[in-house]
């Protein structure tokens, strides 16, 4: 019995046994590691590194998105009593960039065009509700940022700071700051 499967293998074509061998390593190692199967990593790989293409994004202004941001909204009632609430993140910067956003970098979460307004005063944050009102006193002084704009859900406890020009988010670079909320 063992025999006769020895030389039934033996009669497969080399580049099917590759295949095969090909498709088990993968399945092993998205078993092993999760996330990257999950990243997309292996499809990256496999087709030679190509970069994913970004999907056409509009300003939708449609009966579900405005229930969307009436309820982040409504989360933001939750106002702040006698003392402000503090935080230590991380905080980043991205420009209006569709390498570093989408499609339409200037529209915000909230759907304001940050590239009409042009002041640096807009920040991305995952942990407070949109239109929180927060201050870096350490950076910034008693300069008032508003929370317009989303990151990646990865991102919890961080912030990003909306730049004018590439450059500026890249010179701010990455550091850790001291968050004021002001307003929820």
């Amino acid at each position: 019995m063992n025999l006769n499967l020895i030389v039934r293998l033996e009669s497969i074509p080399n580049k099917i046994k590759t295949g095969l061998v090909i498709v088990l390593v993968a399945f092993a190692m998205n078993m092993v590691l999760p996330q990257t199967a999950q990243a997309g990593f292996w499809f990256n790989f496999l087709s030679g590194g190509a970069e994913p293409v970004l999907a056409s994004a509009e300003p939708v202004n449609d009966l579900l998105t405005a229930k969307f941001i009436a309820y982040e909204n409504k989360q933001a009632e939750l106002k702040v009593k006698n003392s402000l609430k503090t935080y230590s993140v991380v905080a980043t910067a991205y420009s209006s960039e569709v390498a570093q956003t989408d499609d339409t970098p200037c529209i915000t979460a909230s759907g304001y065009n940050v590239c009409n307004h042009g002041r640096e005063d807009i920040i991305a944050a995952n942990f407070l509700p949109l239109g929180a009102k927060v201050r870096m006193p350490d950076l910034y002084g008693d300069k008032i940022f508003t929370v317009e704009d989303r990151m990646n859900q990865r991102y919890t406890y961080r912030i990003d700071f909306w730049k004018i020009s590439r450059n500026d988010a890249i010179t701010f670079g990455k550091r850790l700051v001291k968050v004021e909320v002001v307003e929820y």
